[in-house]
């Protein structure tokens, strides 16, 4: 019966059709869409300065501003410095109510040897430098070594008793800044602070 034999037939092909079509659970289609988790958020801290130092860290009263010599002994900090680490690191100059103050950030927890006072504008070899004032005090501290790599620094601010400021490299064992004065030779106040190690001076205005 060649009818019931083209029914037969017919009916396979679909079988094996609906076989080919099967989908596999779980496998995506190569022409889907693909999506990516948004990257996180950054958590790294910003980076932290050190601060400027406050009135509660300043001399008392009891010694008051005046134009003579300023210095003091070497402190050391609350941990050791390694050899050739207490070496000038930066300059920086804030003002307020008319009173000028130049931090010098050194590189260790603690501070050398040091003086400051009125002088000729010259380096630690004895070389003229050009400085900004009318009046130069001179910062000089006893580091021992020469510093590895160190770039100078020059900051400078109007207005204000301090005008400019520089370091002006080492020699002899010293290394020093220059500050120059508007207005002469001003009242000034200098103190020595550790963990790190800082010099401050403060200007005040004339008058």
């Amino acid at each position: 019966m060649p009818h019931r034999s083209r029914l037969v037939a017919l009916a396979s092909a679909a079988v094996l059709m609906t076989a080919c079509t099967d989908v596999t659970p779980g496998v995506a289609s190569p022409a889907g869409p693909t999506t990516s988790a948004p990257a996180p958020p950054s958590s790294a801290p910003a980076p932290s300065s050190v601060p400027v130092p406050t009135d509660a860290q300043s001399p008392d009263a009891s010694s008051p501003a005046d134009t003579g010599e300023d210095g003091g002994p070497a402190q050391p900090g609350s941990d050791d410095d390694q050899a050739g680490q207490m070496h000038i690191k930066g300059l920086r100059l804030t003002g307020q109510n008319g009173l000028s103050r130049l931090v010098v950030d050194l590189g260790g927890n603690g501070v050398p040897e040091w003086t400051v006072g009125y002088a000729e504008a010259v380096g630690p070899d004895g070389a003229p430098v050009d400085v900004a004032g009318d009046a130069v005090l001179r910062v000089r501290l006893r580091t021992g070594t020469p510093p590895s790599g160190q770039s100078r620094s020059r900051v400078s601010a109007n207005p204000g008793p301090i005008v400019e400021a520089r370091t002006t490299g080492f020699s002899g064992g010293n290394e020093e800044v220059l500050i120059g004065i508007h207005g002469g030779q001003l009242p000034f106040r200098a103190y020595a602070l550790t963990d790190p190690g800082r010099i401050v001076i403060d200007v005040h205005p004339g008058g």
